[in-house]
């Protein structure tokens, strides 16, 4: 019979949310929502908790902990407000998780270290206008350029675009081979081409920061692609 009970550790992480979200989110919450306020503070208050390192093991400056622990600390912040459960769920679901999993080395001791200690915030960069999440239809395009890359294109409805230190980019080298081209490639706040904004009127998760990114001639090394061309 599987024990569906929660260890000791679960509960401790369980508990360690809850009191977060009680003493620093919910008491601001309802202010921060109807002013449309993002408060970066928050999120570097949740990397100092290890939060934003949670399920990564702690070689690259994560927390270690099992999948469970990071359920429940994913429930006790959609408690307080989505927001909050988005930075986990892209910072690291989609974008550190993803880095764990098929960057280099050297690129995980680069982009990823910095990621899980919370010291650097992270998203995730495919939907685009006109195209949603059809990753076989992306238009964005990835050129080669010497040993490098030029990016082009711009993303939309994208969670902490604005905010956001490093951005995992999904660009085609081939448009012809539609899903198959698709490529990923780390990109840095502050590189020549990048620029973001924020969208506003949002119906809800208002103390969240959701936005776009325009690639503009972007210039990237070949070691800031994530795995071949087309994975």
């Amino acid at each position: 019979m599987i024990d569906f009970s929660l260890t000791d550790e679960n509960k401790l992480v369980q508990h360690s949310a809850r009191a977060f979200v009680e003493a620093e989110i919910l008491p601001h919450i309802r202010r921060w929502d109807e002013r449309a306020e993002v408060h970066r503070e928050v999120f570097d208050r949740m990397g100092e908790l290890g939060f934003l390192g949670a399920p990564i093991p702690e070689r690259y400056g994560g927390a270690g902990m099992d999948y469970i622990s990071f359920a429940l600390l994913c429930e006790e912040l959609e408690r307080a407000d989505t927001a909050f459960r988005v930075v986990q769920s892209v910072h690291v679901g989609l974008n550190s998780l993803a880095l764990l999993q098929w960057a280099t080395e050297e690129q995980r001791q680069r982009w990823l270290v910095p990621q899980a200690k919370g010291v650097k915030l992270a998203t995730f960069a495919l939907t685009e206008p006109g195209v949603g999440t059809d990753a076989a239809a992306l238009q964005t395009t990835a050129r080669r350029d010497g040993g490098g890359y030029r990016l082009n294109g711009q993303k939309t409805w994208i969670s902490l675009a604005d905010v956001a230190d490093q951005f995992l980019v999904f660009a085609t080298v081939d448009r012809a081979k539609g899903h198959r081209g698709v490529t990923a490639f780390v990109v840095e706040r502050g590189m020549a081409g990048l620029s973001t904004g924020t969208l506003h009127g949002k119906l809800g998760i208002r103390a969240g920061n959701t936005g776009l990114i325009n690639l503009d001639d972007v210039t990237v090394s070949a070691e800031h692609r994530i795995g071949e061309e087309g994975e």
